[in-house]
């Protein structure tokens, strides 16, 4: 999931508070206020945004990595094994935004049905754990003799991330009555 900066934060309190104010009306309604809690609003929107937000983040740190080393090691680019293993990475980044981008826009289709969470979560998991232990595996693969240590932040968070989302998407009040 790379790292996170100032402008990070800024745009998850954005998101939150635009959560917050569309989610509002459902409580100031009263005792119809779980019921009308359906459609695509609150948390779901924010689910979305940081889906979109996490899709670009990993485009965005890949060719940041891949830019860094062009400049620190100018002689990897004539190395066969760190190109094959860059057009890996790439699919792989490139593979996980789609994949993001799809669970984000998921939930916005009217015909609301339970086979869109299903996918939901599956992508999740998919472009979260699965691919954070592939990018692991690959660069043990790749370079094990160069890998002082590992970092399992990225794996850590994605699970994190992942089973949270899923508890929420299979307990939300909201997420049954829109789609089940």
């Amino acid at each position: 999931m790379g790292t996170w900066s100032i402008w990070h934060f800024a745009i998850f309190i954005i998101v939150a508070v635009l959560a917050a104010l569309t989610g509002r009306s459902a409580t100031n309604i009263g005792d119809n206020a779980v019921a009308s809690l359906k459609g695509y609003g609150g948390w779901l929107v924010v689910f979305s945004a940081f889906l979109l937000f996490w899709a670009a983040q990993e485009l965005g740190e890949f060719y940041r990595v891949k830019s860094q080393l062009q400049t620190l090691i100018p002689s990897a680019m004539n190395d066969p094994t760190y190109m094959t293993y860059l057009a890996y990475a790439k699919e792989l980044a490139w593979l996980e935004a789609l994949v993001l981008v799809a669970c984000a826009i998921l939930p916005m289709i009217k015909r609301y049905t339970a086979w869109a969470v299903k996918a939901i979560i599956a992508g999740l998991w998919l472009a979260g754990p699965v691919a954070a232990a592939t990018e692991l595996a690959m660069a043990d693969s790749y370079f094990s003799d160069y890998i002082v240590e590992h970092d399992y932040s990225a794996l850590a968070a994605t699970i994190l991330f992942a089973t949270t989302w899923t508890c929420y998407l299979l307990m939300s009040r909201r997420v049954k009555q829109t789609y089940y």
